[in-house]
């Protein structure tokens, strides 16, 4: 968010575009392509940079329009608000980190709390936006029976975890568990209490989250054998696997959630998208893009 707020620069430059007479800032539109150009590693051809640049330049555009419709509605933010969001950033980064940001940018705290403030008012209009947007009963329930596809719950294990921070303590550990037959669940609880290696009871777990090489492992593992070490991102781990779930079809009562938050997202991206092109069109916006 700081990064977004930041590139809103002071000062006037010749406007990119104007928006029911009111000017879209060269300065800023290049300082956000500059960013959005670094955020990709952009190396393209100028056709695609022509591209990039549209993009920034059409969200600028719609940020006016939320703007403006915020003061039509009477949608405000507070001096108050505003100062509780910076103090959040704030925090967030560390003081010394925050102001250097500022200074880096060449901005005034006043400008930053502006712009904080805008951020917060198009945040609400985009609320007001997509708050009217409601999925029933109903279309989640015909979603799931009309699918063509059944909706599958994957794989699951229940387990046990050793976790360790070099090969050779998770070797060493391996060894005593194979040539002593040692108790896996009691020597896990006895490195844990003795704060030698993390501990953790997963619980039902699908086993596709780990690492590829730990997800492998963890599938050809039988109930009640253990194994290991397995290396993960940076960690070493023995794993016990206790019982597993094969994959099966989900019922309605399992995904009536999911469901209805993916009706929900799908529905209000077609009402923002409506909403831009309708005020767009009821605007009038003159665009100075070379």
């Amino acid at each position: 968010m700081l990064l977004v707020l930041l590139i809103q620069l002071a000062g006037c430059s010749n406007p990119v575009a104007t928006v029911n007479g009111r000017p879209v800032d060269n300065r800023t539109f290049e300082a956000m392509v500059r960013e959005r150009t670094k955020e990709a590693g952009y190396q393209g051809p100028a056709s695609e940079l022509r591209g990039l640049k549209q993009g920034v330049l059409d969200a600028l555009i719609t940020e006016m329009l939320m703007l403006e419709d915020a003061a039509k509605q009477g949608i405000t933010v507070t001096d108050e608000e505003a100062g509780r969001e910076i103090e959040q950033i704030r925090k967030s980064m560390g003081d010394a980190a925050f102001m250097k940001a500022l200074k880096g940018k060449g901005i005034s705290l006043d400008t930053f709390r502006k712009r904080t403030k805008e951020k917060m008012l198009i945040s609400r209009v985009t609320e007001s936006i997509l708050s009217r947007e409601k999925v029933s009963d109903e279309e989640v329930r015909s979603y799931y029976s009309n699918s063509s596809r059944p909706f599958l719950k994957p794989a699951k294990v229940l387990m046990n975890m050793i976790e360790l921070g070099t090969e050779e303590a998770a070797a060493a550990i391996m060894r005593d568990l194979n040539e002593k037959k040692a108790d896996f669940d009691a020597v896990a609880k006895r490195l844990a209490d003795e704060q030698k290696a993390n501990v953790s009871g997963y619980g039902w777990v699908n086993p596709e989250l780990f690492s590829p090489g730990l997800s492998l492992a963890v599938r050809n593992l039988k109930n009640g054998q253990y194994g290991g070490p397995y290396k993960g991102k940076d960690k070493y781990y023995l794993v016990k696997v206790m019982d597993r779930e094969k994959e099966s079809i989900a019922s309605f009562d399992e995904m009536k959630d999911g469901i209805r938050s993916t009706l929900l997202e799908e529905r209000r991206q077609m009402a923002f998208a409506h909403w831009v092109a309708m005020r767009r069109s009821q605007s009038k916006i003159e665009v100075h893009l070379d």
